[in-house]
């Protein structure tokens, strides 16, 4: 069974192809001038001047192959018994190993050990028994291959690394990839650890920054939060990169993974909350402001919502949004600027919808349902028109300026026999009240052109 692997590029004309068979792993590398093929079997050590194959296991083999500008050499490794059997290949002829072969493989094996894994558990082991974690990073620094750069830092992070130095790792190693797939896969395979300090957790939401992968990034943080909750420094740097993600639908994996966090400050959600203007889709916004509209927030936060809504072109989505917005109490200002929103909603029945939650959840100054009623009379069915202001009629608390209000903006329908139902509709009210109020009713039922449905009006107010 053959396994391939597209490692990173090293450089913009330099690329590493591995596959691997059974026991025998294959390293192709090349650069359009040059190439190295290396094929190992077994396990392979290099002297501590990474000059030369010091050991390998009884069913070790190496070979390398490098061509360059035509010219081909090679060198073949064995092991029978306890010694190494080394040979050496100019073409297809084979020359003494000493002095030729031996200097050769002292030039390229420094640079095959740093674009392939080659031995790299015992260079790891080196580096680290002699200058700890900064040796192995100062090494992975130098490492062409992404791929390569991967392994180094998985077998570092299996060394009892102190957690004092798990920042400095994590900005090391992914400062120096440019692949977002291994940046992932190194994170992801050591998040538990990362995680536990501080630091390192912030350095690890801060990765995401730098990527350009919407899916990674996505999975970095999701992963992160997944594996415990994170503080409030590190929420900032992620909302932070989730302001640059370009889907909609990775974006808000990412918000409303955020906002189950239980240590959000209203200031956080009401960030959030502006960022899902950035989201262009209507329903994934819609599921971003109704996960945040779902907690406590301020009349900042409640202004923010406001300010995404508008942009919100679907009727549906619109009166979702904010009938959401309505389930909490909400500020005398933030009323007064949500109102306009709703003459945006092109759907009678939608607005009509908003218009009668608003009535039944929210208190109102005479002023604020002033303006509610005439967005209600702006509707283009008198049979919506209708159902608003018997919805307002049947409030407890109207005052006579309310209820003027509603027989006012009645006016502005032009059927008989709707205007006649809000007015007897509002007669109870109407009757106990004053001259002002009855002369409004009055001039308003003048407006009714039909004898019958004139008369019922008067007669309610007389009853």
């Amino acid at each position: 069974m053959v396994a391939s692997l597209a490692a990173s590029a090293q450089s913009e004309s330099t690329s590493v192809s591995i596959s691997r068979s059974n026991s025998k792993t294959t390293y192709r590398n090349s650069n359009g001038l040059n190439s190295f093929d290396i094929e190992i079997r077994g396990t392979i050590e290099v002297s501590d001047d990474d000059r030369d194959i010091s050991n390998m296991s009884h069913d070790g083999y190496f070979e390398v192959t490098k061509t360059s500008f035509g010219s081909r050499r090679s060198i073949k490794i064995t092991r029978e018994g306890s010694v190494l059997i080394k040979r050496y290949y100019e073409g297809r002829t084979e020359v003494n190993f000493d002095p030729e072969g031996r200097k050769w493989l002292a030039e390229v094996l420094p640079e095959v050990v740093r674009t392939t894994s080659i031995a790299a558990e015992s260079r790891v082991n080196r580096f680290y028994s002699k200058g700890g974690a900064q040796a192995v990073l100062a090494e992975i620094e130098v490492i062409k291959s992404d791929h390569v750069k991967s392994h180094y830092a998985k077998l570092l992070m299996k060394k009892p690394v102190l957690e004092k130095d798990y920042p400095a790792i994590v900005s090391k190693v992914t400062g120096n990839m440019n692949s977002d797939h291994y940046i992932t896969e190194f994170l992801q395979d050591n998040m538990d650890k990362l995680l536990r300090n501080k630091d390192a957790a912030e350095a690890v939401f801060a990765t995401t920054n730098k990527m350009g992968s919407d899916h990674y990034k996505t999975q970095i943080i999701k992963e992160a939060l997944r594996v415990q909750p994170a503080s409030l420094e590190a929420v900032k740097v992620a909302l932070a990169s989730a302001s640059k993600i370009n889907s909609d639908h990775y974006k808000t994996e990412v918000l409303t993974s955020l906002m189950r966090q239980d240590n959000l400050t209203d200031a956080i959600v009401a960030e959030m909350i502006n960022t899902s203007k950035s989201i262009h889709s209507d329903h994934y916004r819609t599921v971003v402001l109704t996960k945040a509209l779902d907690r406590n927030l301020s009349a900042t936060s409640h202004q923010r919502a406001v300010e995404s809504v508008k942009d919100i072109n679907s009727d549906h989505y619109k009166a979702q949004v904010i009938k959401s917005l309505l389930n909490k109490s909400i500020d005398e200002n933030v009323l007064s600027e949500l109102l306009p929103v709703t003459s945006t909603i092109n759907s009678d029945h939608y607005r009509t919808e908003v218009l009668t939650s608003m009535l039944d959840r929210q208190d109102f100054s005479d002023a604020t349902f002033k303006q509610l009623v005439e967005y209600g009379a702006d509707m283009g069915s008198d049979h919506y028109k209708t159902v608003v202001f018997k919805n307002a009629l049947d409030e407890s608390d109207l005052s006579e300026a309310k209820v003027i209000a509603i027989i006012n903006a009645a006016k502005n329908i032009n059927s008989d026999h709707y205007l006649t139902e809000v007015l007897t509709h509002a007669a109870t009210r109407v009757r106990t009240g004053s001259d002002a109020l009855k002369n409004a009713y009055r001039d308003a039922a003048r407006k009714i052109g039909s004898e019958t449905y004139y008369g019922r009006a008067l007669r309610a107010l007389d009853r």
